[in-house]
């Protein structure tokens, strides 16, 4: 039995890996749209504390192609091309 090509297309989708940029490494995420917490976990997979506040903002985009992202927001990513930083620092 064979595989259609709408089917292996799909299949190959779902297993491709797109490379990100956060804080300067390169990073493989699964999917195209990228959220405020996604990132921030890549970046911080261990918080440095509770009251640790992020600020997130990325270039080169596929939509708007650069910008900053906060809690609930999330961006579409270009493979090989969008670059995430990610500041780290404490509530006062």
């Amino acid at each position: 039995m064979s595989t259609s090509s709408t089917e292996t297309a799909a299949q190959d989708a779902h297993e491709r890996t797109i490379r990100i940029i956060v804080n300067g490494e390169q990073k493989e995420v699964p999917s195209e749209t990228m959220t405020y917490d996604e990132v921030v976990k890549l970046a911080y997979p261990t918080p440095p504390g509770p009251d640790t506040v992020f600020t997130v903002t990325y270039r080169n985009a596929e939509q708007q192609k650069e910008g900053s992202l906060v809690q609930g927001q999330s961006v579409r990513v270009k493979e090989d091309g969008t670059i995430f930083n990610v500041k780290a620092t404490s509530k006062s």
